[in-house]
C-alpha cells in the first residue's frame, strides 16, 4: 500500500502553531530529498568505516608502546585537529620582523592631523630598499611641503547584516552576556522547542518573505515584549535592499536565519531568565531590518608629499539607526581611535582646498609584526571560522572552490559537536578565557596522520563532489563506501610501514612536557603534580574546575564558588598559599551577601583542602 502513496516532506522551521500549519500547506516532493538521503547514508557509513577501523588501529598500536588513551580518528575531528595544529604551529614558528612605515602630521585650523602614507615595507631585508625609496623621493628631511590632491565629505549609510545563523547567535550571546557555546546551544534549543524562535541549527541568515511580513506587522508588539515601547519607528526598507535578506519560498534550504516566531514571549510566560535574554537578543536583531539605516559622514584628506600619497580620514555618526537597538557588549568598549570621533567629525573642506600647499612633518615609524593570536573555540565553529574557511588550507584550486561553495567542513549543526569531541577525546583543552591549547595527545595524533587523506580538508571536498554525483543520479552510496574502504586499507598499510616506536615516544614526551608547562597553574598541595583547568562539556560548564593532573589524586578547586567565579589568576595565588582578590557580594547559604578574600586551607577532619573566606 505504501508504494501507492504519494510521499511529501515538511520543512519545520519553527514549532509554533502558525508555522506548523504553514508548513503543511507547503509540503515538498520527496524526490530531491530522497537522493539527498542516499548521499547522507553514504557519508555516515563512510565516516563509520574510518572511525571504527582507524581509531582501533591507532589506539591499539599506541597502547602497545605504553601510550594509553582513546585515540579517535574521523574525517571531521581529525581534519579540524589538523587545522588547529597548523594555527598553533604558525604561532610557534613566528619570527618577529620590523615594519618600516612613513607617517606624517600637518596642522589645519589649529588642529593636528595625522597622515598615513602608502610607503610601508616589512622585514629587515627591506630596510635598505625603504631608505632608498625615501631618498629617491626627497623624503629624508623632517619637514616637506605637501599638496592637497584629494578632499571630500561623503554621507554614507549602511544596512544591517542578515539575520543570525547558529554561529552568529553563539557569538552574540558571548558578546552581550559572556555565555559559553554550550549555554547558548541549550537555551537556543529550549526557545525553539517552546515555539519562540525559529530553527536553531542553521547556516543561512536569510529568511522567507512571510517571516519578514509577520515581523513587520508585529513590530510594535515585539518592541513591547522587550520593553522598548515607542522607542523606534518602523522603517520600510527599499525592495532592492530587502532582497538581500530574503529567500524564495521554493528554496530547498529549510534552514533559514534565526528570528522570533509569531508567538510573542509574554511577561508572565513560564520561561527562564536565560530564555528571556536570548529572546531579547534575537528580537532586537530581527527588528534591525525594520529600523532606518545607520548614517555617517566620511571626511577624507589626501596629500601628495613628493609624489608619495598620504591620507587622513575621520568618520562622524549622523544617525545611529538600526545600531541603536542592538544590546551593548558585556566588556567595556575601547576608546575610539584618534581621528575617528563618533560625535563630531572634522570637515577638511571647510579649511583647505584642492591644490593648496601644506607643511608636513615626516616621521619614520618602526613597528613589529605580531604573531597570530591564540585560537579561541568560537573561531572553530563560528561563521568565518576555520571549519568554514578550510578551503584556505587546500592547495588544489578545484577542491578549494568546492569547499568554499559548500562552506567548508561540517554544517552549523555539527561544527560545535566537532569541537566538543576534540575536548572529550583530550586532543585539546579550552581555558577560562576560551583559548584552545593542543594537548600532547592531539599533537601526537596529528603527527601520526601526516600524509594521510583522513586529516586533509581535500577529502571532504572529494566527498562533496561525490554527493553531487549521487544527487544527480550519476552515482550511488555504495561507490563512496567502496572508495572509503580502499582508503582505510591503504591507511592501515601506510601506518604499519612507517611506524617508528622510538620516534613516536620521543615526540609524545616532548609535546607532553611543553603542554604541562603551558597549562599548569601551579603545584597540587597534596601530591605535587600540576593543577590544570578542566572544562565540563556535559553540563554547560556547571562543574568546571581546577584539578590535579594525577588521576589518583582528588584535589579540586571548583571554578564556581557560590555566585562568583574563581579565575586562573586567583588559583595561582591559592596554590602559592596566598589569598585571592576581594570578591564582592558573595551569596551565603543564609541568603545574605558578604565581601571576602578566599584562601585554600586543609580541613584536618576530612583531610581535604577547601576554600575559606578571609575577612578584613
Amino acid at each position: 500500500m505504501l508504494k501507492q502513496k504519494k510521499i511529501l516532506r515538511s520543512y519545520p522551521t519553527a514549532l509554533n502553531k502558525q508555522a506548523v500549519v504553514r508548513q503543511f500547506k507547503n509540503l515538498k516532493p520527496i524526490d530531491k530529498t530522497w537522493r539527498d538521503a542516499h548521499a547522507a547514508i553514504a557519508r555516515s557509513r563512510s565516516d563509520w568505516l574510518i572511525g571504527m577501523n582507524l581509531s582501533r588501529l591507532y589506539t591499539g598500536k599506541l597502547k602497545n608502546i605504553g601510550i594509553i588513551g582513546n585515540y579517535a580518528v574521523g574525517r571531521s575531528i581529525s581534519t579540524v585537529l589538523n587545522l588547529i595544529c597548523q594555527w598553533e604551529k604558525s604561532i610557534e614558528d613566528f619570527k618577529e620582523e620590523p615594519i618600516y612605515e612613513l607617517t606624517g602630521k600637518t596642522n589645519i585650523n589649529g588642529k593636528e592631523i595625522d597622515l598615513k602614507s602608502t610607503l610601508r615595507m616589512v622585514g629587515e631585508k627591506n630596510k635598505t630598499k625603504f631608505i632608498s625609496t625615501l631618498k629617491a623621493h626627497g623624503l629624508t628631511s623632517k619637514r616637506v611641503n605637501g599638496t592637497v590632491a584629494l578632499i571630500d565629505t561623503i554621507v554614507k549609510e549602511t544596512f544591517p547584516p542578515i539575520m543570525f545563523t547558529k554561529g552568529d547567535l553563539y557569538k552574540e550571546m558571548n558578546r552581550v552576556a559572556g555565555w559559553t557555546q554550550a549555554r547558548s546551544k541549550n537555551v537556543m534549543q529550549k526557545n525553539y522547542d517552546d515555539g519562540y524562535q525559529t530553527y536553531p541549527r542553521t547556516d543561512a541568515g536569510e529568511i522567507p518573505r512571510h517571516q519578514y511580513e509577520y515581523l513587520k506587522e508585529g513590530f510594535d508588539n515585539y518592541l513591547h515584549a522587550i520593553g522598548l515601547d515607542g522607542k523606534f519607528q518602523r522603517y520600510e526598507m527599499p525592495e532592492d535592499k530587502l532582497k538581500k535578506y530574503l529567500v524564495k519560498e521554493s528554496a530547498d534550504d529549510a534552514h533559514y536565519g534565526i528570528v522570533p516566531t509569531e508567538k510573542i514571549m509574554g511577561e508572565n510566560d513560564d520561561v527562564t531568565d536565560d530564555q528571556r535574554l536570548m529572546y531579547e537578543v534575537v528580537v532586537r536583531k530581527a527588528l534591525t531590518m525594520l529600523i532606518k539605516p545607520y548614517q555617517y559622514v566620511s571626511n577624507r584628506l589626501g596629500i601628495k608629499a613628493n609624489d608619495i600619497p598620504m591620507i587622513a580620514q575621520n568618520n562622524a555618526v549622523l544617525d545611529p539607526g538600526w545600531k541603536a537597538i542592538l544590546m551593548p557588549s558585556k566588556k567595556k568598549s575601547k576608546t575610539s581611535k584618534k581621528g575617528d570621533n563618533s560625535k563630531e567629525g572634522f570637515d577638511y573642506s571647510k579649511y583647505v582646498s584642492k591644490g593648496q600647499v601644506l607643511p608636513v612633518a615626516l616621521k619614520i615609524d618602526v613597528g613589529k609584526t605580531q604573531p597570530p593570536k591564540p585560537l579561541k573555540s568560537i573561531q572553530i565553529y563560528d561563521k568565518g571560522g576555520i571549519m568554514e574557511k578550510a578551503y584556505k588550507y587546500v592547495e588544489n584550486k578545484e577542491y578549494a572552490a568546492i569547499l568554499k561553495k559548500t562552506k567548508g567542513i561540517g554544517t552549523s549543526a555539527t561544527r560545535d559537536q566537532a569541537l566538543a569531541s576534540l575536548i572529550a577525546k583530550k586532543y585539546i583543552t579550552v581555558d577560562t578565557k576560551d583559548v584552545i591549547t593542543v594537548t600532547a595527545n592531539g599533537w601526537l595524533m596529528n603527527k601520526l596522520l601526516e600524509g594521510s587523506e583522513v586529516s586533509d580538508p581535500t577529502l571532504t571536498a572529494k566527498w562533496e563532489e561525490e554527493y553531487k554525483r549521487i544527487d544527480e543520479g550519476k552515482s550511488n552510496s555504495n561507490a563512496l563506501i567502496q572508495q572509503t574502504a580502499k582508503m582505510v586499507y591503504s591507511e592501515i598499510k601506510r601506518v604499519n610501514a612507517e611506524w617508528n616506536t622510538q620516534e613516536i615516544i620521543q615526540y609524545y614526551e616532548s609535546r607532553k612536557k611543553e603542554f604541562d608547562q603551558k597549562v599548569s597553574l601551579g603545584k597540587c598541595p597534596v601530591c605535587g603534580s600540576d593543577v590544570i583547568f578542566t572544562k565540563d562539556t556535559k553540563n554547560s560548564g556547571k562543574w568546571d574546575a581546577y584539578r590535579c593532573r594525577n588521576k589518583d589524586c582528588k584535589f579540586t578547586i571548583f571554578k564556581h564558588f557560590s555566585n562568583r567565579n574563581i579565575s586562573e589568576a586567583d588559583v595561582k595565588k591559592l596554590l602559592d598559599g596566598k589569598t585571592t582578590h576581594k570578591f564582592k557580594n558573595i551569596l551565603a547559604k543564609s541568603g545574605k551577601h558578604y565581601d571576602a578574600k578566599l584562601i585554600l586551607e586543609k580541613d584536618d577532619k576530612t583531610n581535604q583542602y577547601k576554600l575559606k573566606p578571609v575577612f578584613d
